[in-house]
């Protein structure tokens, strides 16, 4: 079995907590042959010999993407491994040729105006994400695999992704229309529904495409600007995805999924890992310095309801927040408050807020989000339980770079002051000040 394949039933076999093969589907028996193991012997494939072990220590079901070699090939394959009575039960969802993806053949039928493929984003019965073809690297993570389709549109996709959301959920086909990711970029996004033999819903497939009247419109504004504006259009793509390559490699080796290694190399890998991220983010906070430091930048005036916001944002970082066992304390669901800002961009000064207080915070404590009304402002607020900011330093904090003496937090000092920069261009502003019981409180206020 080869080439790229979204699967319409998964692949599915047995193995023993010892590592032997006892039961398999075709396709997964004649990898594991091809790999020189014999029936009933060993799983001859290392990374899924690996995940089956580890899920059989743990005894806790995982799911990741494995790389596998089938000869001249190399497979990508997305497996689930749950333990199963005193064996371990494998089900691969997805299965593709890595090396043939880029040499596809273009569609035309689905992408008759553009020379360049799009993404294509699927989705199982459940609308978890099972496969993701073409140039993904700006858009899907490896960790991305398996979460439901809300997740990762959430985090892709502002307001006008409301449409997509509920066709998707409904599993309802999806027209061509320009939509824009939080990043920026203006992409064309169309859907359709997924079905087997039977004609019964096996899933859900998304398109995504840049436009290219968008891109051109933005590289001709960006030859008109001076050549100090070039960073977020044209440096920020190239750099961004050999550091997103260097993250998913470097977790791949970390995480053993290749087979066992030396304990302080898994170590170096996760070492190399992390320094990726903080790159990447570096990136991602240069080009959004550069974004609101020109004379002519401006946001839209989306009618928004901060409490949704505060729900989208509290869920992006549920499991940051899980990480160091902290609770995220959100307004009640009947409150609303209604403002009037660009959804996006109060949602990127929010994952900030939030991200800092659990950054900033102890373990095991609450971060506070609350919502309300004040001096003709809608306003929204983030509570800690940390160290809090001295009085002195209540305007220091929001300087370019300024990170308080912290050093090895994986900051850039740019979060805060790109933040305050958008709220100002919102019509609002961004303070702080003491929390009640100690720690800081940060305001966002923007107008209703």
């Amino acid at each position: 079995m080869n080439g790229a394949a979204p699967l319409t039933r998964a692949i599915t076999g047995e193995v023993s907590s010892a590592g032997i093969l006892l039961r398999a589907d075709d396709a997964l028996q004649q990898l594991h042959i091809r790999a020189g193991g014999n029936l009933g012997g060993t799983l001859a494939c290392p990374a899924l010999l690996g995940l089956t072990q580890m899920v059989a220590g743990l005894r806790m079901r995982l799911a990741r993407a494995v790389r596998v070699v089938d000869g001249p090939d190399n497979l990508e394959l997305w497996v689930e491994a749950a333990p199963f009575k005193k064996d371990v039960k494998l089900s691969i969802l997805s299965w593709r040729n890595i090396d043939n993806v880029a040499a596809k053949p273009k569609s035309r039928d689905i992408w008759p105006d553009q020379g360049e493929e799009p993404v294509r984003l699927r989705f199982d019965q459940a609308l978890r994400l099972v496969d993701a073809c073409g140039p993904v690297e700006d858009l899907v993570k490896n960790t991305d695999f398996g979460s439901s389709a809300s997740i990762i549109l959430g985090r892709l996709l502002g307001t006008d992704a409301l449409p997509a959301f509920q066709n998707v959920e409904r599993f309802l086909p999806i027209s061509r229309h320009i939509v824009r990711l939080l990043n920026d970029a203006d992409m064309s996004v169309w859907g359709q529904v997924e079905r087997d033999g039977a004609g019964q819903i096996s899933g859900y497939t998304l398109f995504l495409a840049e436009n290219g009247k968008a891109a051109a419109a933005a590289f001709t504004q960006a030859d008109r600007s001076s050549a100090g504006a070039l960073f977020g259009k044209q440096l920020v793509p190239v750099l961004r995805q050999p550091l997103n390559r260097i993250v998913t490699n470097a977790e791949t080796i970390g995480s053993e999924l290749l087979g066992p290694i030396r304990e302080n190399y898994a170590l170096y890998a996760r070492d190399i890992a992390n320094a990726a991220r903080h790159l990447t983010a570096l990136v991602e906070d240069l080009s959004d310095l550069e974004a609101v430091e020109r004379p002519d930048f401006s946001t839209a005036k989306d009618d928004i309801e901060l409490g949704d916001v505060a729900r989208r944002a509290a869920g992006l970082l549920a499991l940051t927040a899980a990480d160091h066992r902290m609770a995220i304390s959100l307004p009640d669901e009947q409150t609303h408050v209604p403002a009037k800002a660009e959804f996006r961009r109060v949602l990127q000064v929010m994952l900030n807020l939030i991200t800092n207080a659990i950054r900033y915070s102890p373990d095991g404590t609450e971060v506070q989000v609350e919502v309300g009304t004040e001096d003709g402002f809608a306003y929204i607020s983030v509570a800690d339980k940390g160290a809090g900011v001295d009085v002195e330093d209540h305007e220091r904090i929001f300087a370019k770079f300024e990170r308080l003496g912290r050093t090895g937090d994986g900051g850039s000092g740019l979060g805060l002051y790109i933040s305050r920069r958008l709220a100002r261009a919102m019509g609002g502003d961004l303070t702080v000040a003491a929390a009640k019981g100690g720690g800081a409180k940060f305001t966002l206020r923007l107008p209703q």
